[in-house]
């Protein structure tokens, strides 16, 4: 089913948070930006109506670590299959986005060269275009391995596990949880830090081998879907 060489794939997740710890620190901080966030709010409130009746200290909190322009990376966890079959993984940790992504820049360009493409679950919609855009935000110019505004869709190099398991079904159940319990693997919501906790973990409580071990979690959990599906 998975035509390209496992060995040539590198598997990538990324935790983002709110740039800013809450609503307040980021409207003194980010005053501009803040004031873009304001008039998006009503979009906010369309996208996520659960959220109609929270404040927007809890709005900012809960979603601005999904909007590329109002988050920060601070775990970007990747791996791969060696020629033997066993699983190298490697994480890039760093309250400072732009070293991280510096180095994370780096390994995509010296990866591309060798012939790689990523894979990741919902990365074309989401961990591709947030890591391209807080490149850009820190003035690093992205690794053509990520796709840019030119780039036709059948020379994006990437598979997304999100895409194979909706099976062309547009608006299908799609999420990597769902689809890792129904083929028999272990997912990584059962840890204690978990995507929706992400925010509060980074900024209120420290835990940063938390985020990190949730990360990689997710990249192993890719891995063993790609060989199970290599393997039909």
């Amino acid at each position: 089913m998975i035509k390209h060489p496992l060995h040539k794939i590198l598997f990538i997740d990324i935790e983002t948070v709110g740039v800013s710890s809450n609503y307040e620190n980021f409207k003194k901080d980010y005053p501009e930006l803040h004031f873009q966030f304001i008039n998006y709010l009503d979009w906010f409130q369309k996208r996520f109506p659960e959220d109609s009746e929270k404040s927007i200290d809890e709005i900012f909190v809960n979603r601005a670590a999904l909007v590329p322009e109002f988050s920060k990376i601070v775990c970007v966890s990747v791996g791969f299959l060696d020629p033997k079959g066993d699983i190298k993984k490697q994480s890039f940790f760093n309250s400072d986005e732009k070293t991280l992504l510096t180095d994370v820049n780096t390994l995509l360009n010296r990866v591309d060269k060798l012939g790689f493409i990523l894979c990741g679950h919902n990365l074309k919609n989401f961990d591709i275009p947030v890591l391209a855009k807080r490149m850009l935000v820190n003035g690093i110019l992205p690794s053509s391995i990520l796709p840019s505004y030119d780039t036709k869709p059948w020379e994006i190099k990437a598979i997304d596990t999100k895409e194979i398991w909706q099976y062309g079904q547009f608006g299908a159940i799609s999420s990597l949880e769902l689809m890792c319990v129904s083929l028999g693997i272990e997912t990584s919501k059962n840890m204690e830090v978990t995507g929706n906790k992400v925010h509060n973990a980074f900024w209120n409580e420290n835990k940063y081998q938390e985020i990190q071990d949730y990360c990689e979690k997710d990249v192993e959990v890719l891995i063993k879907v790609l060989i199970k599906l290599t393997n039909l």
